[in-house]
């Protein structure tokens, strides 16, 4: 090697400061759902009321039904089963499993979507390595 030669640069990036990569940010994040998530069903379970419902209680509701199936047929009455279902799963303690359910559901697509992107970052790291 001459004095003249000059060594050949290397086309590396450096490592950004102060940020980790933005799968780890999302496992991150997929933990802290969890985490808060938990903690605020436990909360809202103990601390709210055991309510049978607030549906409209009727005197009979098979003759509510069959009227509301007179009106709209079956699919009418489907619907108002479904919204009746619905509207109980954010009152009283069905809220809590509800919250649960949501946050773990949250969490894992958290998860999958950073194990995904680590996944390829890996795949990209030994394409370049084997050149």
């Amino acid at each position: 090697m001459s004095a003249d030669a000059k060594p050949t640069a290397t086309l590396e990036t450096p490592p950004k400061l102060g940020r980790s990569p933005l799968h780890e940010r999302i496992f991150y994040a997929g933990v802290s759902v969890l985490v808060a998530g938990l903690t605020g069903a436990a909360l809202i379970y103990v601390f709210s009321a055991d309510a049978k419902t607030t549906a409209i209680e009727f005197a009979n509701p098979r003759a509510y039904e069959f009227q509301i199936e007179r009106l709209g047929g079956m699919a009418a009455v489907y619907a108002v089963r479904f919204n009746e279902w619905f509207i109980s799963l954010w009152q009283g303690r069905q809220l809590a499993f509800t919250v649960a359910v949501l946050a773990i559901v949250i969490a894992l697509a958290c998860f999958w979507l950073a194990n995904r992107m680590a996944a390829t970052l890996d795949d990209d790291g030994d394409q370049g390595g084997a050149e």
